[in-house]
């Protein structure tokens, strides 16, 4: 037999609340989807860090400034394409901001020399992994060329003169535990793969900068990338620098083992 419940009934209402328990739910998940990612570690090098590049992103700025207005122009007379490009990349603690780029090459040109190159993707944001790849001089400093206006974003305080390559939300993903320092620190403009092996995982290097981190390393992965545009072995090499700071982040990575163990 068919009951008809009347209006206003206590299934009728529960029916009601659980639909306005689903809508609240739903909107509470896109708040917290659009919400920004606050990090739980500090700023990496704090005042420090941003002051050292603050200081020598504006002294230099006499020199990068018109080799970059310089770079733009031949860009624009060689191909009709935007010259200035944005790419929205994942910064310090998962804000995300305009990571700036310089089109040196045409469209076209880049195609073919990612697909003769086997690549699917850009390269990397890494000077001295540039140097290897590089086909070369010409395609080695118009890359570096590339990377000038993005001085801009670390004047913006949104990336640092050196630190992990700015990765997108689709390339954070897969970092997994490595995340949390890849977020401690300000995306660079030189890229930190020096402080790593070889032979080590690629996500290891943010691990490693962050472990090690100083003023000198910075420095010299800076000084690095600087000779990396020149052939290499005919300068000063502080690999053997960049191998202590390596030992200094395991001695540290060690050491935070030994604690998190001990709290257990």
């Amino acid at each position: 037999m068919l009951i008809q419940l009347p209006r206003g009934s206590s299934d009728q209402q529960g029916s009601q609340n659980a639909e306005t328990s689903n809508a609240f739910e739903a909107a509470l998940r896109r708040d917290l989807a659009s919400a920004p990612v606050v990090s739980y570690d500090p700023v990496l090098g704090g005042v420090i860090k941003r002051a050292f590049d603050l200081v020598l992103t504006v002294i230099s700025l006499p020199l990068w400034l018109p080799l970059m207005l310089i770079a733009a122009l031949v860009a624009k007379i060689r191909h009709p394409a935007p010259v200035f490009q944005t790419h929205e990349r994942v910064g310090y603690g998962g804000r995300a901001f305009k990571c700036f780029s310089l089109r040196i090459d045409p469209p076209s040109a880049t195609v073919e020399r990612l697909r003769i190159a086997g690549q699917t993707e850009a390269p990397a944001n890494d000077w001295s992994e540039m140097t290897f790849k590089a086909e070369s001089p010409q395609t080695k400093w118009s890359r570096a060329f590339g990377r000038l206006p993005r001085l801009f974003n670390v004047l913006a305080g949104d990336m640092s003169l050196v630190g992990p390559s700015p990765l997108s939300q689709e390339e954070l993903a897969p970092l997994k535990t490595a995340k949390r320092y890849y977020l401690s620190t300000r995306p660079g403009v030189v890229g930190v793969s020096a402080i790593a092996d070889a032979d080590e995982e690629e996500a290891s290097q943010y691990k490693m900068y962050a472990l090690s981190w100083s003023l000198g390393t910075d420095a010299l992965i800076l000084w690095d990338a600087l000779r990396s545009l020149r052939d290499r072995g005919k300068l000063w090499k502080p690999s053997f620098r960049l191998a202590k700071a390596r030992a200094r982040a395991r001695d540290n990575e060690g050491a935070e083992a030994a604690r998190r163990r001990s709290g257990a």
